[in-house]
């Protein structure tokens, strides 16, 4: 996990900030800056968890111990209320790989950043869904939408539990579902501020953004890396 300390900005931050918010450390705004509320935050939550090192940052230490809350020990493993990129996708996946092995993860491919793209199958039936989310860059939040309901459908299979009013494991038994969470990591990473403002990509985007100035950037951007839009036909 990446490292996080005072001046750090991004989705990642959020997602720090969410943690220590339910673990009773922070208690200001999930803004993905990484200011003086944030940074007193990881003293206190780093103080009161004995690790030996209280510096406010956020390395691997700290990483390890926060690891529980991560894969569920709060309750949640998905978060709705933060911008969902590319490595929070990454992070969910193998908390729900670790609570639920019977779990198929795999990729069907890379991005133009060389990101790998994660497809996730549910059941083993004969009867076949596809489901994908971020093709458009700026429209991330279908991803948290999809990594929800995969969270929901296996906790359900696991206990027994009916989903939307259908048993999980009829569904596991007689269908195959197969999703790709993220088409898109590249742009949703330039939407949700993932990628820096000052590295040779976000520039490139830019200026191609440039040619278009009735569409606002980044927030208007639905393309790839390179400006390519495309859809399903």
């Amino acid at each position: 996990m990446k490292t996080l300390k005072y001046g750090s900005t991004g989705p990642l931050v959020e997602f720090l900030q969410n943690l220590l918010k339910h673990l009773g450390f922070y208690f200001g705004n999930i803004d993905g800056i990484f200011g003086y509320d944030t940074h007193n935050a990881v003293l206190n939550f780093q103080k009161s968890f004995g690790l030996s090192s209280v510096d406010g940052i956020i390395g691997p230490l700290s990483w390890n111990s926060l690891m529980p809350y991560i894969d569920g020990a709060l309750g949640f493993i998905v978060p709705t209320n933060i911008s969902y990129s590319y490595s929070i996708l990454n992070i969910n996946l193998n908390s729900l790989k670790k609570l639920y092995p019977f779990l198929e993860i795999g990729s069907i491919g890379s991005s133009v950043l060389g990101n790998s793209i994660p497809y996730v199958k549910l059941g083993s039936g004969s009867k076949q869904v596809f489901y994908s989310a971020s093709f458009h860059a700026n429209e991330w939040i279908t991803s948290p939408v999809l990594m929800k309901f995969i969270a929901d459908f296996c906790y359900c299979y696991k206990n027994d539990l009916t989903i939307y009013g259908y048993n999980a494991r009829d569904i596991f038994n007689n269908c195959s579902i197969f999703i790709v969470p993220m088409v898109n990591p590249d742009g949703v990473n330039l939407v949700t501020g993932e990628l820096k403002s000052d590295s040779p990509s976000f520039i490139f985007a830019r200026n191609i953004s440039d040619n278009f100035p009735a569409i606002p950037f980044v927030d208007g951007w639905k393309a790839n890396i390179r400006g390519v839009d495309f859809k399903i036909c």
